[in-house]
C-alpha cells in the first residue's frame, strides 16, 4: 500500500500550526486583529479575575506610577472631570480616588459590560465619584470640551482605529486639558502585527494631534507613557 508521507506530515503539523496561530492571536495579541466582537467577550470572560489574577495590581505601585502623577497634574483644577477610555475595571479611577489631593470624579467608558460591573463594585468606597458607561472609544458619546483630562491606557493596540480613538480623546478635552495614553513596547509588541508603532511613529502620531507639551517616557516593561495638552487657546 502506498503511503503519501507528505500528506501524513501535513495532517500532523496542521493541528500544531493552528494551535500556535490561536496562541499567538488570542494570548500574545489578545485578539487585537479580531475586532471588538472577539476582544470584548475575551475581557468579559476574565472580568472577575482580571485585577487579582491577571494584572495583579498593587495599590502602592498604582499610586506611585499613576495616581500621584495624575493627581499632581490636575492639582490646579477645581473638581476635575476625568474620562478613562477603554477603562476596563476602573484602574485609573481607583488610583486617582485613593489620592487625597484628587477631589474630582472619573467617568469610565468601555465596551466590556462585565469589566465595568467589576470596576463599579471595586470602586464602591467612593459613591458618587465615578460613572460607568458602556461605549466604544470612537465615537465617544460625550460633548466636545467636556473633560479636564482623558486617559487611555494599555488599550490603543486593541482598538480598531487608534488614530480615530485619539482624535476623539482630544475632541472631548477642554482647552488646556490633559491627555495621557500609552504606546506598546517590549519584545511582544512586534508580534501584534500592524497594531503597534515604533517610538518615533508614536511621537509623530501625537504631533499630528496638535498637542502641546508632549512628553513620552518609559513606564512599564511593555509600555511607554505619553502626556500632552490640548492648546488653551483652542475652542471647539
Amino acid at each position: 500500500m502506498f503511503i503519501d508521507w507528505s500528506l501524513v506530515t501535513v495532517c500532523c503539523l496542521l493541528p500544531a500550526a493552528v494551535g500556535l496561530l490561536l496562541y499567538w492571536e488570542l494570548i500574545l495579541a489578545e485578539g487585537a486583529h479580531l475586532g471588538p466582537r472577539v476582544v470584548v467577550p475575551l475581557y468579559d470572560w476574565v472580568a472577575r479575575r482580571y485585577d487579582r489574577e491577571i494584572k495583579k495590581f498593587d495599590a502602592a505601585t498604582e499610586s506611585a506610577i499613576l495616581g500621584l502623577p495624575l493627581a499632581a497634574a490636575l492639582a490646579e483644577v477645581d473638581g476635575p472631570r476625568v474620562l478613562d477610555v477603554a477603562a476596563g475595571t476602573g484602574r485609573v479611577a481607583r488610583a486617582l480616588l485613593r489620592e487625597p489631593a484628587f477631589d474630582g470624579m472619573v467617568v469610565n467608558a468601555d465596551l466590556a459590560a462585565r469589566m465595568l460591573t467589576a470596576g463599579r463594585e471595586a470602586a464602591g468606597a467612593w459613591p458618587g465619584r465615578t460613572a460607568w458607561v458602556r461605549a466604544p472609544a470612537s465615537p465617544l458619546p460625550f460633548p466636545a470640551a467636556s473633560f479636564d483630562a482623558v486617559t487611555c491606557l494599555e488599550a490603543l493596540e486593541f482598538l480598531p482605529d487608534d488614530h480615530a480613538a485619539l482624535r476623539e480623546c482630544r475632541r472631548v478635552l477642554k482647552p488646556g486639558g490633559l491627555l495621557v495614553t500609552t504606546n506598546r513596547v517590549g519584545w511582544e509588541a512586534p508580534l501584534i502585527l500592524g497594531k503597534t508603532r515604533s517610538r518615533a511613529a508614536f511621537r509623530q502620531l501625537l504631533a499630528d494631534l496638535g498637542l502641546e507639551a508632549v512628553r513620552v517616557e518609559p513606564w512599564l516593561v511593555d509600555y511607554d507613557l505619553a502626556w500632552g495638552r490640548k492648546p488653551r487657546a483652542e475652542s471647539e
